[in-house]
């Protein structure tokens, strides 16, 4: 399937001469305005979506390091649990 959007040669000799000829022109007090409202918005929304984040949905599990023996590959196996036996619930550390 042929690209539609593929220039050729003489349609992108003809585009670099039109964008030579053109004028530069400077922004308009609008168009700053407008600018400077967008950043100034993103930068609002962004600390108000940061503040949501952690007031509706705080991240209460604190993760434990590792310990030496854990890094070294030498901690005990766990221990097997019997057929039929219904492992405890393990204990919280606080």
């Amino acid at each position: 399937m042929p690209d539609k959007h593929k220039m050729t040669e003489d349609e992108q000799q003809e585009m670099v001469a039109e964008m030579k000829r053109m004028e530069y022109e400077p922004l308009l007090p609008i168009e700053k305005k407008l600018i400077g409202y967008s950043i100034g918005l993103g930068i609002v929304l962004l600390f108000v979506f940061i503040w949501m984040s952690r007031t509706f949905f705080p991240h209460t599990t604190k993760l434990e390091s590792p310990t030496a023996e854990v890094k070294a590959g030498t901690a005990p196996a766990p221990a097997a649990v019997p057929a039929g036996a219904v492992p405890a619930a393990p204990v919280k550390k606080e």
